[in-house]
C-alpha cells in the first residue's frame, strides 16, 4: 500500500496499537496508531489507509507531516502543532 514506510528504518509492516498517553497529550491522536513491527515508531494512520505523520512525546516537530503523503488531506491540529513548535499548551 502506497504510503505505508517507516521514516526511521524503512520498514513496512505494522500493527495497531492504542497508546492512551499519546492520546492524553497530543489530542489529534484519537484512536488506535499504526506501530512499525521494526523498530516501533508510531504512526497517526489517515482515513486513506496511508501513515500520516510520526507521532511520539519527544519527537522534533521537524519530522511531522501536516499534510498526508498518499491522499494530500491536511490536519489542521498538525499544522498548529508544528507551528508552535511542540507540545506547548497540550499540557
Amino acid at each position: 500500500m502506497a504510503g505505508r514506510t517507516c521514516d526511521e528504518c524503512g520498514g513496512t509492516s505494522f500493527s495497531p496499537r492504542n497508546d492512551s498517553i499519546l492520546k492524553r497529550k497530543l489530542p489529534f491522536v484519537q484512536g488506535p496508531l499504526m506501530l512499525c513491527n521494526g523498530c516501533g515508531a508510531k504512526y497517526l494512520p489517515c482515513e486513506c489507509g496511508a501513515l500520516f505523520t510520526r507521532v511520539h512525546l519527544t519527537i522534533d516537530v521537524e519530522g511531522m507531516r501536516s499534510t498526508c503523503p498518499s491522499c494530500g488531506k491536511k490536519n489542521a491540529e498538525i499544522e498548529a502543532f508544528i507551528q508552535r513548535g511542540g507540545p506547548e499548551g497540550y499540557q
